[in-house]
């Protein structure tokens, strides 16, 4: 399953960005999203930066992705300006890297993943910048 399967991912109007973009996922602005100062809610923005660092990791866990439990343990985000207009989320890895994650899973069972995670607006502008932390295990098949 993909996040913009996600029925509350399908509310807010996230999709995939289009192959060859800088970016992961995007977000467009509608009335659902704003918040009383009139700018996309930091919910809203939190929700699009975990579902972006989650499709990072389905990307770089690869076939291995159904075989893998992912959970979001704990965050840390900061808010930067007002967002306005299309949000797109992107993101890399904190610390370990792909290959280290699968050695670590293929050793261990399970290990923690780090994503790194920038959401921008269409003028470039970053509206909040936030690392995602993972708790991956291997399914009992």
């Amino acid at each position: 399953m993909h996040v913009t399967d996600l029925a509350i991912n399908k509310v807010m109007g996230m999709r995939f960005a289009a192959p060859g973009d800088s970016h992961i996922l995007e977000m467009p602005e509608s009335p659902l999203l704003l918040n009383h100062l009139g700018s996309i809610h930091a919910g809203a923005q939190f929700a699009l930066a975990e579902a972006c660092s989650g499709a990072f990791l389905q990307r770089h866990l690869d076939d291995g992705q159904n075989q893998v439990l992912a959970v979001l343990r704990t965050s840390d985000v900061k808010f930067r300006n007002p967002a306005h207009g299309c949000l797109r989320a992107s993101a890399q890895f904190g610390g370990a890297s792909a290959e280290s994650l699968s050695s670590q899973l293929a050793a261990r069972g399970r290990t923690l993943a780090s994503v790194l995670v920038e959401v921008s607006d269409t003028q470039g502008v970053i509206t909040m910048k936030g690392c995602y932390h993972w708790f991956l295990q291997l399914r009992m098949l």
